[in-house]
Order: C-alpha cells, then sequence, then structure tokens
C-alpha cells in the first residue's frame, strides 16, 4: 500500500463502529475457523501489517486508534521482549459481550511491525488479562536478521481523534493576544488630538491686528496726501479760470 492510498482511505468520513468489527471478528470468522480462528486471525494480522508499513512506534500507536483496535501503550521492555497493553472501550465492550473474544489479529500485526522496524524476527501473543485489558506479549531475535528489502514506509499524516484536539486548542491561544496588541493604539490619537487643536486657535485669535498688516499694496503706490492737491493744481490750471469764462460768454 502507498503513502496516497493510506491517506485516501484514513480521510474517509466513515468511522469504523463496534457492530461492524464485533458481528465480522467475533460472530462470523469464530463460526467458520473454528478452532483454527486464532491462529489465522494471528497470520492475518501479520499479513495486514505488511499492508500498512509503519514508520514508527508512535505510528503504530495511532495506527490502533483509527482501525479502532483500541489503545495500545508499551508497559515494560527488555532486552528483546516488549510487554504491550491494549485497553479502550472496544476492548472492554468485547470481552464483556462475548466469551472468548479474538486479540490475536492485534498480536500479529504488532508483532510484523516491530518485525519490519527492526529487522529482526518478531513474534507476538495476545492474552486478556481482565475485563478491561489485554496484554501483547512480543518477543525478538537479535540472532535472526531480516533478509528481505525494507519497504517504503508510510508516516500517518492524518492524527487520532484525541491529537487531533491538541492544535485547536493551541491556536485559540495565539489569537488571544492579537486584540491587546489594539488596545494601546486606539488610545494613543484620542490623547494627542485636543493638543493640536489648542495650540494653531490661540495665535492667530489674539492677533485682531490684521488691518494693521501691509496687505494692501494698493496705497503705497498711490500719492500721498500731499502730492495729491499738486496734482489737481496742474490740471485745473490748464482749465479757464471762471473771470475768463465769464469775459467768453460776454
Amino acid at each position: 500500500m502507498t503513502q496516497s492510498r493510506y491517506e485516501q482511505l484514513a480521510q474517509n468520513p466513515q468511522t469504523a463502529s463496534y457492530l461492524t468489527q464485533a458481528t465480522l471478528r467475533d460472530i462470523l470468522l469464530p463460526s467458520i475457523l473454528g478452532a483454527e480462528n486464532d491462529a489465522i486471525s494471528y497470520w492475518a494480522g501479520k499479513q495486514l501489517a505488511l499492508q500498512f508499513p509503519l514508520d514508527s512506534f508512535e505510528d503504530l500507536c495511532a495506527f490502533f486508534e483509527q482501525i479502532n483496535f483500541g489503545h495500545l501503550s508499551l508497559k515494560k521492555q527488555k532486552k528483546e521482549q516488549y510487554f504491550f497493553e491494549l485497553t479502550g472501550p472496544i476492548v472492554a465492550s468485547r470481552i464483556a459481550d462475548f466469551n472468548t473474544p479474538d486479540f490475536q489479529l492485534e498480536a500479529g500485526f504488532v508483532a510484523q511491525i516491530l518485525e519490519q522496524q527492526l529487522r529482526i524476527v518478531t513474534e507476538a501473543k495476545a492474552t486478556i488479562e481482565n475485563k478491561k485489558t489485554v496484554t501483547i506479549f512480543v518477543q525478538t531475535d537479535s540472532k535472526a536478521p531480516i533478509e528481505d528489502e525494507a519497504v517504503e514506509a508510510i508516516h500517518l499524516t492524518v492524527d487520532a481523534p484525541q491529537v487531533a484536539s491538541v492544535p485547536s486548542q493551541s491556536e485559540s491561544v495565539e489569537e488571544e493576544p492579537a486584540p491587546v496588541m489594539t488596545q494601546p493604539v486606539e488610545a494613543a490619537p484620542v490623547e494627542a488630538a485636543p493638543e493640536e487643536v489648542a495650540a494653531p486657535t490661540l495665535e492667530p485669535e489674539s492677533g485682531p491686528e490684521t488691518p494693521v498688516v501691509p496687505e494692501p499694496v494698493e496705497p503705497e503706490n498711490k500719492p500721498t496726501s500731499e502730492e495729491t492737491p499738486h496734482y489737481t493744481r496742474t490740471r485745473v490750471a490748464d482749465l479757464p479760470s471762471r473771470r475768463e469764462m465769464h469775459r467768453k460768454h460776454r
């Protein structure tokens, strides 16, 4: 299975329901396989893992959540032994609803994934511990390396439901300081406004001496009071006097 094929299946809005899984795994297959149900389910799990070559242990745990196998966690690890714990609502429901629920499919899947990652022979077995917990014991053999060519691993790009809720909270926290920065910006222009209005209005209004300003340039070019009668006398002298006008009239 390729990365693109996995993303296509993982993004499907339809999720695995409990009724579907219980009907197939705990009702149909046991009635067909009988006593061979556990062994065939184990090898079926290993074959399923070959179709989903997960890249890391984190991908393995996330895949268990996505495929609705339950919550997988590593509780103990020795030199060549691993002790996984499988819990969750679906695990507790299957143990409560059926006398012999099968978890060897999960064990085979874990064994094959670790074998691909560690590149050594790996086997596993599932055991029901109590009404809510299943233990998957994994045994590796460092003296038996795997010589097959490694396949391209799949990276889980679609997070499990629990992991998906974490980034939504971080985004909401990052958006909170934004409005805080806008508050001091709005307060600054309010204080500056009265200062600008008070300064320019007082100076021009206090000086009613605007007519004194030498704005009218025309009176400067006009002749003074002394020059004006002289100018008029010269023009009147050219005109005849009353006596001359009277003489001419006679």
